[in-house]
């Protein structure tokens, strides 16, 4: 058998891992998680790691990842390798970081039998409640207006959309259920729980029977056809109400509730088993699934409707994803792949169960490197005071959406910030303002927060995600109003999911307002005409085109690298190697320089054969042409784009897409959003370009 067919050195497919820890790593988790590409089928893997030309580690998995129950010594090089069917994948070395953290992963069972037979006992305990009130009266402040937003609400309408052609369809019954469901709900509960609210009480235990009734292998099941988004909010939220209004609930109330939620928590397990989700994790929607599984197993022990051979099984299955493959979109450096947008909210909903393990049976899934050093890249990337947020799906969102209401965190930072944030990152949190009522996330407001002892590094102008593949350079990031900003993307993840044809693009930010920016919206949600026509292509971003042609949508092979990001004091620089994103090149470097009032990006592009290159540029306002060059004025934010030399002229100046915002959805669904206009520039045909475009603050 072939050796390089049997292990693959390269990914096949968008699901799939990337090999961890690759050539060279020096890793900052201590036994690290090694993981490799597997080949397909199911196959037992026997992985071995040495020191000094000696075994000193071997085990064997089913998994296609391990963590060693070793711990190694700090800086000392070891190499690993991984064996099957008489094959091996090839060594690979790696050294241990000084300072690792060390993450002790408690067996299933032992954390099981450390569950208190106790209500409420999942998000916080009773003990808890007299703290969470000093630390969080406003919070408490806002919830109190939530619970009065609910009862104006009343109860949800029945899912129809399913068999129903003149319902409400799927996409407005979801955003409208969790309005009901993850906020309503969950508000209501917690006003119960933590104000000995009686009358929310009565409200949510209203709710939670009405949804409940719901049958979960309907258009509310995770499974089912209709799509999902009704029975992530239920498996989501149901387990903690379920704890939060035990005691206001009779018996045959609580025998209810726990057999739904055991059908979601079923659901959870056959759907992760289904995508086989420790091989391929690129799965965004089914990457929320771990945690909503292991609480449900932790709120039913007592319930007398799970087994504890089941509970074990889901807790074991929930525990091997978190403290070995998971998260597969946030990284190592601290970055999230999917962009801004999804990583404020998917940064949220393992909180709880994370929380709970913790406070059981001591396992800080929390304190891996990823979650350590989130805090630095929402300050880069998710700055409140940013008119949007590059990159991927949603980077147009704010948390007051009228179209994702929520969905763009409202607190992203403050969880983060409060156990491992430097000061800067706690001043942050703190100056967010306190929302009229919260839109979506609710179950990590009130989790009591453990602080952290972490270097405190201050304010950095330049910070680099090379393994989400992001860039952010600033020349004052503590003042907002006189910084001016150059955010870039070159990721080895590619474009599927919620990710762009983006590879090497560039956005450009003065005093938080948006000069140059990334184009296009979802329109009427994920997958519209405009969606998949537009704004995940290359030509709606600031890229280059190749004789008109873009890098692959939903593809492994639009990917690029970060080369080196470099901080001068009076230069900050970046360079980005894109070459792998387009098959008729043969090389693309594009190199970005930041300066006190002048962006300059310069593109070294060779090919095979004679290409045409388009630049195109984005803007939130209509350009003022001057010859060439133009001038981009938002308020009294004004920038001048000027190529140098001329080796492209700008072709066209346009508002329009070529597909239209609102293409093959019914006028009664139409959205409307601000106008876009895009500028062309084009080259002759050439093997060999070197273009440069300086943007000065005029």
């Amino acid at each position: 058998m072939n050796k390089k067919f049997f292990f693959p050195t390269e990914r096949e497919n968008t699901m799939q891992v990337f090999t961890f820890p690759e050539a060279g790593r020096i890793v900052e988790e201590n036994p690290p998680c090694l993981c490799w590409i597997p080949p397909s089928g199911s196959h037992t893997y026997t992985v071995s790691i040495g020191c000094d030309s000696k075994e000193i580690y071997r085990a064997e998995t089913k998994l296609n990842y391990h963590v060693p129950a070793l711990l190694l010594k700090e800086e000392v090089e070891y190499t690993w390798n991984v064996f099957s069917e008489g094959e091996e994948r090839g060594e690979l070395t790696f050294t241990v970081a000084r300072g690792a953290v060390c993450i002790e992963r408690v067996d299933a069972a032992v954390l099981y039998d450390r569950i208190p037979s106790v209500h409420p006992r999942h998000l916080f305990f009773a003990s808890d409640i007299d703290r969470i009130e000093r630390m969080r009266s406003g919070e408490l402040a806002v919830l109190r207006r939530n619970i009065e937003e609910a009862y104006r609400d009343g109860m949800p309408d029945m899912p129809m959309y399913h068999r129903d052609a003149s319902a409400l369809p799927y996409r407005e019954f979801f955003g409208r259920f969790r309005d009901f469901c993850d906020r309503n709900l969950v508000a209501c509960a917690l006003g119960y729980a933590l104000l000995g609210d009686e009358k929310a009480g009565r409200f949510a235990k209203e709710l939670l029977l009405t949804m409940c009734d719901r049958n979960p292998a309907g258009p509310c099941s995770l499974l089912g056809p209709w799509g999902d988004e009704v029975g992530l909010s239920l498996a989501r939220c149901l387990p903690s109400v379920y704890d939060l209004l035990y005691p206001i609930l009779d018996a045959h109330e609580r025998l209810y509730v726990a057999y739904t939620v055991r059908a979601y928590g079923e659901q959870c397990y056959i759907r992760l088993k289904a995508r086989d989700y420790c091989q391929n994790p690129g799965d965004s929607h089914v990457g929320r699934l771990p945690a909503y599984l292991g609480e449900a197993a932790m709120v039913l022990k007592d319930s007398g409707v799970q087994s504890r051979e089941e509970a074990l099984l889901w807790l074991n299955y929930a525990q091997e994803i978190y403290g070995g493959i998971f998260p597969y979109y946030g990284t190592p450096d601290g970055g999230w792949a999917e962009g801004v947008f999804y990583s404020t909210s998917y940064t949220k909903w393992y909180l709880p169960f994370f929380n709970a393990v913790e406070r059981y049976g001591g396992t800080r899934f929390i304190e891996r490197p990823f979650y350590r050093k989130l805090s630095r890249f929402f300050l880069h990337f998710a700055n409140p005071n940013f008119e949007n947020h590059p990159f991927g799906d949603g980077y147009w969102c704010t948390p007051d959406d009228e179209e994702w209401p929520g969905f763009f965190a409202q607190s992203p930072l403050r969880y983060y910030a409060d156990r491992f944030g430097p000061t800067i990152a706690r001043e942050r949190a703190k100056e967010q303002a306190t929302p009229t009522i919260f839109k979506l996330h609710l179950l990590d407001i009130f989790l009591p927060v453990k602080r952290e002892s972490v270097p405190d590094k201050g304010m950095e102008n330049v910070a680099s995600f090379p393994d989400a593949g992001f860039v952010s350079m600033h020349t004052d990031l503590a003042n907002t109003e006189k910084d001016l900003s150059v955010l870039a993307r070159a990721s080895k993840f590619g474009s599927d999911s919620h990710r762009h044809a983006d590879q090497g693009s560039f956005a450009i930010f003065l005093g938080g307002v948006a000069v140059i920016s990334p184009s296009g919206y979802f329109g009427r949600g994920y997958g519209t005409r405009h969606h998949m026509g537009w704004l995940k292509t290359t030509k709606a971003h600031n890229a280059i085109l190749v004789d008109g042609e873009g890098q692959e949508v939903n593809s492994i092979k639009s990917y690029g690298r970060i080369l080196s990001v470099t901080d001068t004091g009076d230069e900050k620089i970046a360079v980005l190697d894109l070459s792998a994103a387009y098959s008729a090149l043969s090389r693309w470097v594009r190199t970005i320089c930041l300066q006190e009032s002048c962006v300059t990006v310069t593109d070294e592009i060779e090919a095979e054969r004679d290409v045409e290159i388009t630049y195109p540029l984005h803007m939130l306002t209509l350009p003022i042409v001057e010859g060439n060059c133009m001038r981009i004025e938002r308020g009294e934010r004004k920038m001048r784009a000027a190529p140098v030399g001329d080796v492209m002229h700008l072709d066209a100046v346009t508002e329009r897409y070529d597909v239209d915002l609102n293409e093959d959805v019914p006028s009664e669904f139409h959205v409307s959003r601000p106008v876009q206009y895009h500028a062309y520039y084009k080259t002759e045909k050439k093997r060999s370009h070197r273009l440069c475009v300086r943007f000065e603050v005029v």
